[in-house]
């Protein structure tokens, strides 16, 4: 391993065979502390420059709310679930500039979340007041209770088989564009590929 500067006051380091970087923090939530919202901005942003957009341009956001119904739970409540339900809506993201990102909600008194699932789909119609991938980063943040996931809760995720570190880690999450290989089947998220290690099925 090889020690590299730090970002945002994290240490960081390198693998020396793959050549993939670490870097160490304490993060749970992107609102947790400046640093940690520096980082998490950082980190997306990276997600959307790489494409290339053209600014300034607008986006159209929707949003699908995936409760915690017992057929929701088997079909929908991990990280295959959700490549399964984004299949299933192929033909609304085909042809199309959409990003996406997942998010985990409560509601008060219940101790299984909501999945929500948002879309932002970029166009250069209407309103241009996106200029830059700063601004669409902002543009996309969710505001996270920072205390939602109590013992209780991740107990109840654990009595239904639903995997608590990939709940955990939901929030780090960034938005991503929605990509399709040869076959037009829709390809994996980079950041959770890369992540996955920390997340994986617990049975």
């Amino acid at each position: 391993m090889i020690k590299l500067d730090d970002i945002y006051g994290f240490p960081v380091i390198q693998n020396e065979k793959d050549g993939t970087v670490e870097i160490k923090s304490d993060c749970d939530y992107p609102q947790q502390s400046e640093e940690c919202e520096s980082l998490y901005h950082g980190i997306e942003r990276q997600f959307i420059e790489i494409e290339k957009l053209k600014y300034p341009l607008n986006i159209k956001e929707w949003k699908v709310i995936i409760e915690p119904t017992e057929e929701n739970i088997k079909n929908y409540f991990s990280p295959e679930g959700i490549m399964k339900y984004l299949e299933e809506i192929k033909p609304r993201l085909t042809d199309t500039k959409t990003f996406f990102k997942i998010a985990v909600s409560y509601s008060m008194g219940k101790e299984l979340p909501n999945i929500i699932l948002h879309f932002y789909r970029v166009n250069h119609e209407g309103k241009l007041n996106i200029r830059n991938a700063d601004i669409f980063s902002y543009r996309c943040f969710i505001e996270y209770n920072i205390k939602q996931l109590t013992p209780e809760r991740i107990t109840s995720l654990k009595e239904n088989k639903i995997n608590h570190k990939w709940i955990k880690n939901i929030p780090l999450f960034p938005v991503e564009m929605i990509k399709f290989d040869l076959g037009n089947n829709i390809k994996k998220f980079k950041h959770q590929e890369l992540n996955k290690e920390y997340f994986q099925q617990l049975w």
